[in-house]
This record gives C-alpha cells, structure tokens and sequence, in this order.
C-alpha cells in the first residue's frame, strides 16, 4: 500500500457525525460512544481531541465541528443539546455525509423537521436510495416505533449504545467502500481520494471483526484488491511524474 508521502491527506473531511442528547454531557450516558470516541487521536492532526469528560462541555460550547478519531478514523464532530442548534448544523453541512445520533426524546422533534428539509442528505444521489444513518438511542424501542415507523428507511433503532456503535461502524465502513469505488471510476479517477476511502473502510471492518467475532473474509477481500488496484495506478503516476 502507499505510504504517506506517495498520498496526500485530507484535511477536511467530507464525512460527520451529528449527535443530539439533552444529556449528552453526562458521564453516566452514551459510556460506549463516549470511549469509541476517546481512542487514540490522529496522527496527522497536530491538535487532537480527546473527548474525556471535560471536553465535552468545550464540544457542546464551539462553535463549529471538532476533529474526533472514530473507531480509527478521522470525523468531524458536532454535538448539540438544542434541536435548533442542530438544524442549523445540518444546514451547514447538508452537502456532507452525514451520521446521525440522537435520543428518542429529541429525535421525535428533530427528525421529521431534518428530514423534510434535509431529505437529500440522507439520500443516495446515484441510486435515489435512502441511508439508514439516523441512529436512535433510547431505553424503549416499542415506544420510539409509534413515531418512527413513518421513517423506517432512515432509521435505525438501539436500546443499546453498543449495539448503536457497533452498526454505525459496519454502515460507515460499506459507505466508504461505495464511495471508493465511485472515484476510482470517475474519469479520470480520483485514486488519491479512493485510496483514503477504502484504507478507512478497511480500518473499520477490522474494528468490526473484533468487535462482533465475525471474519468478514468477502469484504477484506474485496477491500484488499481494490487497494492493491489503487496502489499501482498511484505508483504508475507517480513514475509517469
């Protein structure tokens, strides 16, 4: 695979988590999350956040994303206690990809109004298909239902805040496999831009894997020789320069 010098960085990335949680302050709630989002910072990024407990009140105070490292890879992060707030983040970064946590509590407020102004960021813009990237956490499934079910093809319902990471892992990771194969046939592709998609998508499989004991053989697979492609196109530009 290329090194880091044969690939530039991206400092931007297009890919955010949005996560709305009166309570999200709280060290009691969210532990599962709150330690996913605590791993090891970035490498590359010369200020990392750590979000220990006390970061999270700078978090919900900034005011715009804050760089966080997500089960390895680089996201940016925006937290909010306010619907309002929310929509408004939404409205700023509406051409990004974009995760979304929320309580149930706040979610049945905030989802129909994001997803009637914002519809199309959680629509797949090839296929017209929607992505199941609304998380909800709450403590009783049955009840979130009555109002969710009319949003069924976004959202994605957990009792559970491992449970939720767990998914949100495996969702990114085949969204970063799509996207890859998308730039490597754009004409000319973008080899730089897929190389990072599916080396993040590769990351995030393994966490995967360890975390629900699964070998996912099919997609290492498939993610492995996409790379090796990648790789040699990268290399033959490289020596054409």
């Amino acid at each position: 695979m290329p090194n880091d010098a044969t690939v530039s960085y991206e400092d931007d990335p297009d890919n955010m988590i949005i996560w709305l949680d009166l309570h999200i302050g709280d060290p009691k709630n969210c532990i599962h999350l709150k330690d996913a989002f605590s791993t090891t910072a970035d490498a590359k990024n010369e200020t990392p956040v750590k979000l220990v407990d006390s970061d999270y009140e700078k978090l919900l105070h900034s005011v715009g994303p804050m760089r966080v490292n997500f089960a390895g890879v680089l996201f940016s992060l925006a937290a909010f206690t306010n619907v309002e707030n929310c929509i408004q983040c939404f409205e700023q970064n509406q051409h990004k990809r974009i995760f979304f946590i929320t309580s149930g509590s706040m979610g049945q407020i905030a989802v129909p109004r994001i997803l009637d102004r914002f519809r199309q960021t959680f629509t797949d813009p090839e296929t017209d298909e929607p992505y199941s990237s609304i998380y909800v956490f709450c403590h009783n499934v049955e009840y979130q239902m009555q109002w969710a079910l009319e949003y069924s093809d976004y959202i994605q319902i957990f009792n559970h805040d491992a449970d939720l990471l767990v998914r949100m892992i495996r969702d990114t990771a085949d969204y970063f496999v799509m996207i890859g194969k998308r730039l490597i046939a754009e004409d000319p592709p973008n080899n730089s831009a897929a190389y990072h998609r599916l080396s993040w998508a590769h990351e995030l499989y393994q966490r995967y894997s360890k975390m629900e004991s699964v070998s996912l053989q099919k997609e290492f697979d498939e993610v492995n020789q996409l790379l090796e492609d990648v790789e040699e196109e990268l290399k033959a530009s490289s020596d054409e320069d």
